[in-house]
């Protein structure tokens, strides 16, 4: 299996996934995100979350924005856009999340599941603190490998992995974790595949989407998307959140 070199390798402190545990309650509704404006602090600069009515952008697939929901969460500063985030409309579940088995809903998808699509208005920096460039990225369920290397450097070993979307063209053209590893890796100079750590929201409770900061100054978006397990009509909801600005211990 090919070294992702997710992370930087020095460890985080100790303690800081106890919030993991806990049991997960579940409910079986579509969920329709609702027009919302919320703003928070980051790098001294006012962000304020918008989520809307928007068309996801022409450079994506037909194939893959097919299965995208009609409505963009839009993260903006003073100067403007920064990050804008179109999700799945249902995301495609293995097996249906048992509370008290399952600490952490994205268990059950399957690894190179296709989670959204991230439009990059300025350059920002990925969870590995390496640049992502202005564009069109796609966003895939990525695993950071359990071989020891990785202990430790991040609160879960989940992430959203982006792609440049003119090389992820098909719904289900990744064909497992090192051709996900090896296409993320064209997005930066280092060669490096690029993530968004997701993780589990810690209250479950008020509005979602909205906007929270965790441990080691982490800044996510609390996300609600249903979830859908094929033979199944009806969806579960998935919670969690996806740190847009925040890095692992370097």
């Amino acid at each position: 299996m090919t070294n992702w070199s997710i992370l930087p390798r020095r460890p985080f402190l100790a303690g800081n996934t106890r919030w993991l545990a806990g049991n997960t309650r579940w409910l079986a509704a579509a969920v329709v995100l609702p027009l919302v404006c919320l703003t928070a602090k980051a790098e001294d600069r006012a962000v304020t979350l918008i989520a809307t009515s928007a068309e996801s952008p022409k450079e994506i697939a037909e194939p893959i924005r097919a299965v995208l929901q009609k409505s963009v969460l839009r993260l903006t500063d003073k100067d403007g856009p920064l990050l804008e985030f179109w999700f799945r409309q249902a995301l495609p579940l293995s097996q249906a999340p048992v509370p008290g088995r399952f600490v952490f809903e994205f268990e059950t998808l399957p690894e190179g599941a296709l989670i959204g699509v991230l439009r990059v208005h300025k350059e920002r920096r990925d969870f590995r603190d390496e640049e992502i460039p202005p564009g069109v990225y796609t966003l895939r369920l990525g695993l950071q490998p359990e071989d020891g290397d990785h202990l430790g450097t991040s609160p879960t070993r989940y992430f959203a992995v982006l792609s440049p979307s003119k090389l992820d063209r098909k719904l289900k053209g990744i064909s497992g974790h090192d051709h996900l590893a090896r296409i993320s890796s064209k997005v930066n100079a280092a060669g490096h595949p690029s993530t968004m750590n997701l993780q589990p929201v810690r209250n479950k409770e008020g509005q979602f989407p909205r906007l929270a900061e965790h441990h080691q100054d982490h800044k996510l978006v609390y996300l609600q998307i249903p979830g859908r397990i094929e033979g199944q009509d009806k969806p579960v909801v998935l919670r969690f959140g996806i740190v847009y600005q925040g890095t692992g211990e370097i």
